[in-house]
């Protein structure tokens, strides 16, 4: 495949999944070999045998629990080879229960960088960076008046 071919696998996962909600739709999207090596705190996240969207599934509708208005803007993508940067933007209100922080009804805007390699027009491995700090602050933070 192209880099805009594997440019566009990206962009309809962001559409599909984490815009219109549809958490079913990654088990056709990720590869059978789906790897992520993001390790928060640097722990890997544990892979679930024979689901490789499940880690992906759990952590994407925790954050739907905490904003379920949510919505993702791919402000920038950029792709080589096989290889699909992506600067995203999360928004969203802040109307449930998060990391122990009570729902504050805060807007809130979370950039982030995704970096997907693609195969078989699938997604099969994953990096990422995420400042969770930021998010945080941003979610107990009094609402401007």
């Amino acid at each position: 495949m192209s880099p805009e071919e594997n440019k566009r696998v990206v962009a309809n996962f962001v559409e599909v999944v984490q815009n219109r909600h549809d958490l079913a739709a990654a088990d056709h999207i990720f590869h059978p070999e789906f790897v992520n090596h993001y390790a928060p705190a640097g722990r890997t996240v544990p892979a679930v045998q024979g689901r490789p969207a499940a880690a992906f599934q759990q952590f994407y509708g925790m954050l739907l629990g905490a904003f379920p208005d949510a919505t993702m803007s791919i402000e920038e993508q950029v792709a080589e080879r096989d290889v699909v940067a992506t600067r995203k933007t999360l928004r969203g209100t802040h109307r449930g229960e998060l990391w122990g922080l009570p729902p504050t009804g805060n807007r809130v805007e979370w950039e982030f960088i995704d970096i997907f390699r693609v195969r078989d027009g699938k997604l099969v491995e994953h990096w990422t960076h995420m400042d969770f700090d930021a998010l945080r602050a941003q979610m107990s933070a009094r609402p401007h008046e």
